[in-house]
């Protein structure tokens, strides 16, 4: 980065070239580079831009006294600047240079040439041995393949090469700041690399040496935070597309500095461990990129043979059942009629599965059907069982009107919902059907006889029945099915559950994606910081411990969010000595590095059923408690309830016409009633509804 430095009496000003272009003059509200003293300088006196790759000044028409190394500036062209310039503007001086202005070469450098054009600049002296380690260096670089190991490898040479106390490797993150990834030598925990040298190397994209840190003038405006005295080398890794971390190596004795010819080893070293790990990187990338082509083409050619064994099963099922379809017909008329029922029945599963075997199957499209050919429909279905039964279903004139049927089976769908419960109706018992109509739905009610139990439609008839917008109800001995009238009475298709991933890494960002397609999860990454409420719910949260500065707060934040509070949180790519401090944080488990996709996949399954597991048990443990209040009001209701009816009761044989009396009965009465229903709910009578939840009913 170029700079512009001028003195003020014995204060030195620099200040740093940005890429925009910048006014020079007196005005400080007008000009980037303002120079405030009275003087010749104008209020805007010239202009400073880029061009061509180099920077270029131009004075203004109303400028005079102005030259660029003793030659005079013409305002009717730019001038080109170079290392070294000096640009008079009336009475200001001012000195362009390449790098900070000021160093002097020896104590504070930046900037050196290429290893060899440093060499050169000390005529008779061999540089054989410090050659030899250059190489040695290089050779063990590359025969290591991790990324990890790259790292580690190259800060261990680098501290070798230079002859250094101490060494950090540091990555920058993307958020800001940086993160210490390794450390050698005698580098306590209590203390690490200068943030104000990193920052400064990594801005100027150059390599720097300081043998007196507290007194580097590139510091200044940081404060000199450095917490070591000694010498320092750093230089920073650069990648394409920006730079990734930086090399950080320096010396506990004063009276031992580094030299020009260290730093450019350094910067040579540097430069190669940057393409090394940079195509260490790529590598790995593309072998996980190939593992995860390798698992998708697997798992298809899996699922295309799982497809046809069951394929050719259902085709051997439809045989058999077609035998059985030929011998039945010789069956008494009730019984064959009701066992025909049922093959049919099977024959349209069947057929729906052999459907669903073919991958490229289209969806059904919705059509309606009308409510009259529904009834007739259900009612010649469910005929042959109600003869069974010596049973019988009294019709009502079915209202005007249609139902929006999605697709797929339905009527097969409703008789698994109805038939159970018909097979309980008593011998030569009656039920009744009803409809009704409630905003956009047609309302069936099926009346039954008491001391029947509810439906519990197996998973099949749950599952088409949902797809079809169908709900139902079972209450007080009548069970009601909600029917959409039309296509916006269907209810909205749920979203999938969402999988959080707090993540930058591009290739784990391919792995979790895989993933949740596989466990039909839909991912959506996080930041480090949570987002404020309200948020869906998530069913799990990953963090990834490698990319996160602070794991562990990272955990808290999530786990103290009110969305998160009870989701599972996975730690990703962590080591094993971290864990009990990310599970006292809020994690709920850890995969270390280097963990397969089949690994992920089953520890998040794993954590679906214990978050499953934890809800039935809190459910069951407010269903007990509740019972245990039950117990506890009937018995402290009854006594002081007895007294009172007894007491009531000798009032009115005393005051017969007294019609309060009579009132206060009816009420003890209903209290009475009331806490029978209360004596019954260790018996847990339910109402069932369609989700497969069910509440307890008081009465």
């Amino acid at each position: 980065m170029p700079y512009l430095s001028w003195m003020e009496g014995d204060q030195p000003f620099r200040h740093a070239v940005v890429e925009e272009p910048c006014l020079l003059g007196r005005d400080p509200v007008a000009c980037a580079v303002a120079q405030p003293a009275l003087g010749t300088v104008s209020p805007i006196h010239a202009a400073l831009s880029r061009s061509g790759g180099l920077w270029r000044v131009k004075v203004l028409e109303s400028a005079d006294g102005s030259a660029l190394n003793g030659v005079p500036l013409h305002p009717s062209q730019g001038h080109p600047l170079q290392d070294g310039d000096e640009l008079v503007l009336g009475t200001w001086r001012l000195t362009f240079t390449e790098g900070f202005p000021g160093l002097d070469g020896a104590t504070f450098v930046e900037r050196v040439g290429d290893l060899f054009d440093e060499m050169q600049a000390h005529p008779g002296q061999t540089f054989l041995p410090e050659l030899k380690q250059l190489y040695s260096a290089t050779e063990k670089l590359l025969g290591e393949a991790d990324s990890d190991a790259l790292e580690r490898t190259l800060l261990e040479e680098s501290l070798r090469l230079m002859a250094g106390d101490r060494g950090f490797f540091v990555v920058r993150l993307k958020q800001g700041g940086w993160r210490t990834t390794h450390r050698l030598g005698a580098a306590g925990k209590e203390s690490g690399p200068s943030p104000a040298v990193l920052d400064y190397a990594t801005r100027e994209h150059t390599a720097i040496l300081s043998n007196q840190p507290q007194a580097d003038p590139r510091f200044e405006a940081a404060g000199h935070p450095e917490q070591r005295r000694g010498p320092l080398l750093c230089a920073p890794l650069a990648e394409e597309g920006g730079l990734v971390g930086a090399l950080y190596l320096d010396r506990g004795a004063e009276d031992r500095p580094f030299s020009r010819l260290d730093l450019a080893m350094l910067q040579a070293y540097v430069r190669r461990g940057s393409l090394v790990l940079r195509q260490a990187r790529l590598q790995r990338h593309a072998l996980g990129q190939a593992e995860q082509q390798g698992e998708l083409l697997r798992l298809r050619n899996e699922l295309q043979r799982d497809t046809e064994r069951r394929g050719e099963r259902l085709a051997a099922m439809a045989a058999s059942l077609r035998r059985i379809q030929g011998w039945v017909q010789e069956l008494p008329e009730a019984a064959g009629a009701a066992i025909r029922f049922q093959l049919e029945h099977l024959s349209t599963l069947l057929e729906e599965g052999q459907r669903g075997a073919c991958l490229d199957a289209a969806p059904v499209a919705g059509h309606p059907l009308l409510v009259a050919a529904l009834q007739a429909d259900l009612a010649k279905r469910w005929d042959a069982l109600l003869a069974l039964r010596h049973a019988k279903l009294r019709l009502p004139a079915p209202p005007q009107g249609a139902i929006w049927c999605r697709g797929g089976p339905l009527q097969q769908a409703l008789d698994g919902l109805v038939e159970p419960v018909i097979m309980q109706l008593p011998q030569d018992s009656e039920a009744s059907l009803r409809w009704d109509h409630e905003r956009g739905l047609q309302v069936l009610r099926l009346g039954l006889p008491a001391g029947l139990r509810g439906p519990a439609p197996d998973d099949w008839t749950q599952r088409t029945l949902q797809e079809a917008g169908v709900r139902w109800r079972w209450a007080d001995q009548t069970l009601d099915v909600f029917l959409p009238e039309g296509p916006e009475a269907m209810p909205e298709e749920p979203a999938r559950p969402l999988l959080g991933l707090v993540s930058e890494d591009l290739d784990l960002l391919g792995l979790f994606q895989t993933v949740a397609e596989a466990g039909d999860l839909l991912l959506n990454r996080l930041e480090l910081v949570p987002p404020p409420p309200p948020l869906p719910k998530y069913r799990f949260l990953v963090i990834d411990a490698k990319e996160a500065r602070d794991p562990q707060g990272t955990i808290r934040a999530y786990r103290h969010h009110p969305s998160f509070a009870t989701t599972p949180i996975l730690v990703v790519r962590c080591t094993e000595d971290d864990t009990p401090q990310l599970i006292e944080a809020g994690a709920t488990d850890w995969l270390a590095e280097g963990f397969r996709w089949e690994a992920l996949y089953h520890r998040l399954r794993v954590l679906r059923g214990h978050t499953e597991l934890r809800q039935r048990a809190l459910a069951a443990e407010r269903l007990e408690s509740f019972r245990q209040m039950a117990g506890t009001l009937k018995h402290e209701i009854n006594n002081p309830l007895a007294v009172i009816s007894m007491q009531v009761e000798m009032l009115q044989r005393k005051y017969p016409e007294e019609a309060k009396l009579a009132k206060i009965g009816e009420m003890v009465d209903r209290i009475q009633t009331l806490v029978q229903v209360l004596q019954k709910i260790r018996e847990t009578p339910t109402e069932g509804y369609a989700d497969g939840s069910s509440i307890l009913r008081l009465g």
